[in-house]
Order: C-alpha cells, then sequence, then structure tokens
C-alpha cells in the first residue's frame, strides 16, 4: 500500500487560512465524494482519479483500494461511515457495497437505481438509509438489500442522518423540510419547513437532538421527543455541508462552502471556535466545500475534510 507522507505547511499553501496541526491529500485532482469516521479514525475518498480509497489518519496510509468492479476505478458518487466506525457503504451509477473496514472487504452489496444523492449507516452496518433524487428515501435492509420502507418528499432528498440503533432517521429535502422518521414504521414523527433547500442535517448518538440547515441561510436543532427547537445555528447567507454532535451532545461541528469549520454550543447556539482551512495554491479557495467534519480520536481534536479530498486536523 502506498502510504501518504504528513504534509508540512510550506510556501506551496496559500497565506490565508488558520493553520491546521496537520493535514493530508488523498487525491490529486478532487473527489467526487468523501467522508470521515466518527471516531475519526478514517477518511473515505471517492478519487476523480483512482476511484475508492480507504485512509487511517493517524498515519496517513492508504489501507485499501474500493472500487466496485475489478480493473477499474470506480465513480463513487456517495461515502459514509457506519456510527460505530465499523462498516463503509459506497455508491455509484449500478450498485452500493457495503464494506468491512477492519478486513478491507465487502461484506455485502445490491444494485442501485441511480439518482443517490446521499447515505446514512446504522451500526455494524445494519440498516442504511438513502437519499435519492426521486423525491424519496429507502430505509434498506444491507444484510438483503431490502427496501423496508419508502419515505417521501417533495423534492430531492439532499441529505440524510441515521441513529445508531437504525430506527431513527432524518431527511433533508430541496422542498425546504427536515423529517424525522420512525423508520421500521416509515412513518413521519417530526417535521420542520425551513423555507428553501436543505443543506444538511445530522442526528446525535442518542437520537434525542437532530439539527439541519439552510442553503445560504441558518440552521435549527430540535429535541426529537417534543420538536422544541434548543437553538439556531450559523448566518444568514451562508451555507452549512455537513454537521456532526459531539458524544455529550453538549457541541456540533459544521462545516461550509469556502473552506470555514466551526464549533458550536448546542445549548445556545454560540460560537466557540472557528477555522478556516488552508488550501494548495493551485487550487481555487473559495471553491473548497467542507464534505463531512468529525471528532478527533484525543480531546480538543477536529478534523474536516474538503471537495478536492484534503483532510485538516486542528487541536
Amino acid at each position: 500500500m502506498r502510504v501518504l507522507l504528513t504534509c508540512l505547511i510550506s510556501l506551496s499553501l496559500a497565506a490565508c487560512g488558520d493553520t491546521p496541526t496537520r493535514y493530508w491529500e488523498t487525491t490529486a485532482n478532487g473527489a467526487y465524494s468523501a467522508s470521515l469516521s466518527p471516531n475519526g479514525e478514517f477518511a473515505l475518498v471517492g478519487s476523480l482519479e483512482h476511484g475508492g480509497s480507504l485512509w487511517r489518519l493517524k498515519d496517513g496510509e492508504r489501507l485499501f483500494n474500493w472500487n466496485h468492479a475489478a480493473g477499474e476505478y470506480s465513480k463513487l458518487v456517495a461515502t459514509t461511515f457506519s456510527t460505530d466506525s465499523q462498516f463503509a457503504l459506497t455508491a455509484e451509477s449500478k450498485r452500493f457495497v457495503l464494506w468491512d473496514v477492519a478486513s478491507g472487504r465487502a461484506a455485502g452489496f445490491w444494485p442501485a437505481a441511480g439518482g443517490v444523492l446521499a447515505m446514512a449507516l446504522s451500526d455494524q452496518g445494519r440498516y442504511a438509509l438513502i437519499g435519492q433524487e426521486n423525491y424519496s428515501a429507502l430505509y434498506v435492509d444491507t444484510a438483503t438489500g431490502s427496501i423496508l420502507s419508502t419515505l417521501s418528499h417533495s423534492g430531492d432528498i439532499n441529505t440524510v442522518a441515521i441513529s445508531a440503533n437504525g430506527l431513527v432517521g432524518v431527511t433533508g429535502s430541496e422542498d425546504g423540510i427536515m423529517k424525522v422518521w420512525d423508520l421500521p414504521a416509515g412513518k413521519e414523527t417530526f417535521s420542520y419547513r425551513l423555507g428553501d433547500d436543505v443543506s444538511a442535517v445530522a442526528i446525535s448518538g442518542d437520537a434525542s437532538l437532530v439539527f439541519a440547515s439552510l442553503y445560504y441561510g441558518k440552521g435549527k436543532i430540535w429535541e426529537v421527543k417534543t420538536g422544541r427547537e434548543v437553538s439556531s445555528i450559523g448566518h444568514n447567507r451562508t451555507t452549512i455541508t455537513s454537521a456532526r454532535f459531539s458524544q455529550d451532545n453538549r457541541t456540533l461541528l459544521t462545516g461550509f462552502t469556502a473552506r470555514r469549520v466551526v464549533l458550536w454550543n448546542v445549548s445556545d447556539g454560540s460560537t466557540l471556535q472557528s477555522w478556516r482551512a488552508v488550501a494548495p495554491l493551485f487550487w481555487r479557495p473559495s471553491g473548497l466545500v467542507v464534505n463531512d467534519v468529525a471528532f478527533g480520536p484525543s480531546p480538543n481534536q477536529y478534523l474536516s475534510v474538503f471537495s478536492n479530498g484534503l483532510v485538516n486536523q486542528w487541536q
């Protein structure tokens, strides 16, 4: 396996930005998709040039090449990790593949109908929630590929999240509505109209809190059981593209367009920390979008992966 050396900040980097403690380049010319494991130990990148690959972040080693057929570089339009970081799911136009992170082996696959926009995976990779272009999301038993329920919106489903036990799901659509679902029953339990396209959703580890945000607008946090609004997150005319709750539910880590990563206080929506990532000079900085964020394995450690496959870590 090729080892990716941890890069040093040098003259090849843009002068503006908050210097990360470490950063890694996982691909040279961008990615179709990129995800971080919830435990902050791995990155999964669907490269424009070399298909899928799993990276271990503590030493920057590329562990496995994950493509859907031998001899090809798959165009992975969506990637995600299970909530316990033990499995990963990749999607291209023809099929989904479930992967075992420890062994790198495929653990299951089923055909795709196309139009996949977002995915989420529960503990042990048991259940998947898949957002599609056809105004529906699929709740899938990954062991069999069976569709257990179909969840509807009146627009494309841009973003999804699933609880660790696979029983609660969140969907966000271009119809401007965030919905919380009882997945086994296929029933909507709570919804909120944000007003325009929903850009990102997240659910806390204990499924007690959900978050949803708006393209070019603020996001909100709610209690799942009561529907009570807890706080407002973000600013007008900015777009949150990814979000993750901390394990203790006290903070929310978010990624934005234009390289920004912000840590928020869940209870009152105040900003705790903010970073703006460095970028190589040959890459248009304003074009970098934060595809995913994660809390690192060490205290006060934060990670982000960008649309060019660049991973940043801050301490």
